[in-house]
């Protein structure tokens, strides 16, 4: 089992962050990001299989969510700050960053400012801006939702959890977001959803080299994955897979598969750098 230091740092804004450490710092760093709603906790079921093939596991609840401290504003930044501050408390130069949804929109956020502290980058089930229409009115009506079930209460939000996930295979994602439902701060999840409307990263993006993998699950639509496809597009050292039996957040949905490409991409299977 590996061990799991569970950590509250003290940042200099005068906020916290929670994080857990989990396996041998002299293995290779990678920086884990959560969905919105949810908390490190979302990572339990990678961590065995990460830790088991050589890796140092960094899992922050981010700003908004956890034990971590508020959201004040919605403003992208202050999630870059923290992680910039986690890393450096660390000690950690440079890291494999994974996304997943919300989690993914912070690592091209992130990345853009910060891409020599990235070595490999995973996104998945995320977007890198909402321009068309279409886009724009799935972030709103997203955030509607939020606004909807501030009112209704969070039981009505736990409820939509297990009618998103009513796929058999699905089952643990469904157990895990009913349960986090029914204790989210709505205040802090409108807050975050309003930040993550705002990312606009896909031009930037063109200047970052980094080798990436784009993933997205299959079940929620073409749509979601015409939205991931821009990201890959966008990055010129990536490549994008498509996981069948999977959904927003793919790492619950299809762990298994997930992980596997995760993995094979993580140690070594990546695309060549192309030359300045």
């Amino acid at each position: 089992m590996a061990r799991t230091i569970a950590l509250i740092l003290k940042n200099p804004d005068g906020t916290q962050t929670y994080f857990e450490a989990v396996g041998n710092k002299t293995d290779k760093p990678v920086l884990l990001l959560h969905g919105i709603g949810a908390d490190h906790t979302m990572w339990y079921k990678q961590v065995k299989t990460y830790t088991d093939a050589g890796y140092y596991l960094l899992i922050p609840d981010l700003f908004g969510h956890g034990q971590s401290s508020d959201l004040a504003s919605s403003d992208l930044s202050v999630w870059r700050h923290q992680l910039n501050w986690l890393l450096e408390s660390q000690g950690v130069d440079k890291c494999h960053l994974i996304g997943v949804s919300m989690g993914g929109v912070i690592a091209q956020s992130f990345i853009t400012e910060h891409p020599t502290k990235i070595e490999k980058m995973v996104i998945s089930d995320s977007f890198g801006e909402l321009r068309t229409f279409k886009e724009r009115l799935l972030g709103q009506a997203q955030l509607l939702g939020f606004h909807l079930y501030k009112i209704l209460g969070n039981p009505l939000l736990a409820s939509s959890m297990r009618t998103a996930y009513k796929a058999t295979y699905a089952q643990d994602a469904r157990d895990y977001f009913e349960q986090v439902s029914l204790r989210a701060d709505l205040n802090q999840m409108i807050l975050a959803r309003k930040a993550i409307n705002q990312i606009d990263v896909l031009e930037k993006l063109r200047t970052v080299t980094t080798p990436t993998l784009v993933m997205v699950g299959a079940d929620f639509g073409q749509t979601f994955i015409e939205i991931n496809a821009k990201i890959a597009d966008a990055l010129p050292n990536s490549e994008l897979f498509v996981l069948e039996r999977a959904m927003d957040p793919s790492n619950l949905v299809n762990p298994n598969e997930f992980d596997r490409q995760v993995l094979h991409f993580l140690d070594g299977n990546c695309l060549d750098t192309p030359p300045d």
